[in-house]
């Protein structure tokens, strides 16, 4: 991975900051993007001295706002020649419904239009790379996920479980179409589950019992950091899948992800409606 420029969202913590360490270990210039800049100053910190690669860096974003994506594509855009992989990372879960900035419900503005739209706007420069490759991190809560477009913008009986899923799935739906419109460049395309990791996601911000149910199934079946990351690592450094695109991977292993994903009609809608809540038309892919 000499040479390669990786970055990583959603990675002070948890799977990124462990894929980011993994990726700086086999010798990829590896930069991090967080929330909180002595996190991300910290995260820095502790991948030089944890891997003797001292080829990382840090950028900061709200993943929930469009205006600090965009921000944070144009601050990339003037710091790295290119992207050799785009691992879309962040991630978040939420107790209650609330909206965003932009008008869109948090779970999926966090979890399907970050990845949406920092991808579009930083397309040019995957580009560059002589085999780009961009991982989305979903995962088999997928298989739960159902597409209620009126929800990404209303509350229709807000379910933490619920929504959360359908952000998955659309990660999922995200990576085939992008696949597909990218058929015949230099760029593959895959999503992955990770598998049920020991982090704090399902504790943040939700009620006690929520977040004690997490901590005890997490505590019971859960794996490591290390072992939540191998997956993103496989994807993002393999020859094995240098050529493969579309796909949906669990445990290192190409899998057959939900039945509704067969849905091309789906996926061609979720795009468009997509398109629609981007802001910067001009910066999204056309059809």
């Amino acid at each position: 991975m000499t040479n390669k420029i990786i970055l990583i969202t959603g990675a002070t913590s948890g799977i990124g900051f462990q894929t980011a360490k993994d990726l700086a270990a086999k010798g990829a210039a590896v930069y991090i993007v967080g929330r909180n800049k002595e996190r991300a100053e910290e995260a820095v910190k502790e991948i030089i001295a944890h891997t003797g690669n001292k080829n990382a860096g840090y950028f900061l974003a709200n993943f929930s706002s469009q205006k600090s994506i965009r921000a944070l594509a144009e601050d990339v855009k003037q710091k790295l020649p290119r992207i050799d992989v785009l691992i879309n990372n962040a991630g978040a879960v939420f107790p209650d419904f609330q909206l965003s900035e932009d008008g869109l419900e948090m779970t999926i503005a966090t979890n399907h239009f970050a990845y949406f739209l920092l991808t579009n706007l930083l397309l040019d420069l995957i580009k560059k790379s002589e085999a780009g490759r961009i991982v989305n991190v979903s995962s088999g809560s997928h298989y739960q996920g159902k597409l209620d477009f009126e929800s990404f913008t209303k509350n229709k009986g807000y379910f933490t479980m619920f929504a959360y899923a359908q952000s998955k799935l659309a990660n999922v739906f995200f990576t085939q179409e992008l696949a597909e419109r990218l058929a015949g460049t230099n760029i593959t395309v895959n999503c992955l589950h990770p598998g049920m990791v020991k982090t704090n996601i399902g504790n943040k911000e939700m009620p006690w019992f929520s977040s004690h149910m997490w901590t005890l199934i997490t505590k019971l079946a859960g794996i490591t950091l290390k072992d939540g990351a191998k997956t993103s690592v496989y994807l993002a450094s393999s020859d094995d899948v240098k050529n493969v695109t579309g796909k949906y991977f669990d445990k290192c292993k190409i899998k057959k992800p939900a039945k509704i994903t067969l849905d091309k009609t789906l996926q061609k809608k979720l795009w468009e409606v997509s398109e629609l809540y981007c802001p910067l038309q001009q910066t999204c892919l056309n059809g």
